[in-house]
């Protein structure tokens, strides 16, 4: 895969784009879109393009870079063996298959963990257990996406729960790629998040991942948790994409970045609703400062 260099995400959002517009003419080298944001549901209960779809469709024909899909709810860790999933399923894989005729994704990605279960949707995606049964659910769910973009991997996520020691993450991660040669993006500050909760060195958790697989990195930064929110009024990190990079997360970035030999490409994630045009100048150097280190070989 050729290193594309630094991408920005797409929102669906008239502020977000206007807000971004510097950034998104001027300093982004692929776009980066989640193609569920652009779907609609129509009368007869089917998903169809919403009006989205054109303005992006321009922007790719105005820009000329490539784009790369990382998606919200194929849910990976949900077996398919009932039958409104199967339904549900044939209905996304039918919409990813549009969209990709559309644009022509390089690659695509989902989030670990499951969004859906006999029907009942979850609003984040929930942690799997680092079981072979986990390992072989998401594998054949992800080589469903195979024959539409070839090149599919899943983002490490953040939770805020775990089902046995969280240092057994990574490990789990180098399973699932194995299994169904998949890729990895490798979100950071999610990593970060998740070290930080739980106690976990992040320079120790993030060694043991197999970093060959790694094809993108996300940076982002997030928030603290109300002290209110626990009765132990224990304050959390949160992954809510609505502030700057933290510094560690930027030193992460550094030593993994020469021990990616496949890395090709990172995003800088700034959520929409949270933006300012003063946070754009932020963005935009942040942006820059990604790209500095990406260069380094």
């Amino acid at each position: 895969m050729t290193a594309l260099g630094v991408g920005f995400v797409l929102h669906p959002d008239g502020d977000y784009l206007a807000i971004c517009r510097q950034i998104i003419e001027e300093e982004a080298d692929f776009f980066e879109v989640s193609p569920e944001t652009l779907w609609r549901v129509d009368g007869a209960g089917n998903l169809v393009a919403s009006p989205w779809v054109e303005v992006f469709d321009e922007f790719k024909r105005r820009s000329e870079k490539p784009f790369v899909a990382h998606g919200l709810g194929l849910s990976p860790g949900t077996a398919t063996d009932d039958a409104r999933e199967q339904q549900r399923l044939a209905r996304w894989l039918t919409r990813i298959r549009e969209d990709h005729a559309r644009f022509g994704f390089l690659w695509y990605t989902e989030h670990l963990g499951w969004v859906n279960a006999e029907g009942q949707m979850a609003v984040l995606p929930l942690p799997l257990p680092p079981t072979d049964e986990s390992v072989h659910v998401v594998a054949s769910r992800l080589a469903l996406l195979k024959p539409i973009v070839p090149t599919v991997g899943f983002e490490n996520q953040v939770s805020y729960f775990a089902f046995g020691d969280v240092r057994e993450e990574p490990a789990f991660w180098n399973r699932i790629c194995a299994a169904g040669d998949c890729r990895l993006l490798l979100d950071l500050h999610n990593a970060y998040t998740v070290c930080l909760n739980f106690g976990v060195p992040l320079d120790e958790y993030l060694g043991a991942i197999d970093l060959d697989r790694v094809i993108e990195i996300h940076l982002s930064g997030g928030s603290e948790s109300e002290p209110g929110w626990l009765p132990s009024r224990r304050v959390m990190r949160l992954d809510t994409h609505d502030g700057p990079v933290p510094e560690e997360v930027w030193r992460a970035f550094e030593w993994v970045r020469p021990r990616c030999p496949n890395l090709a490409g990172v995003v800088v994630e700034r959520l929409n609703g949270t933006m300012s045009p003063d946070d754009a100048l932020l963005v935009r150097a942040e942006v820059r400062r990604a790209r500095e280190i990406f260069s380094r070989r």
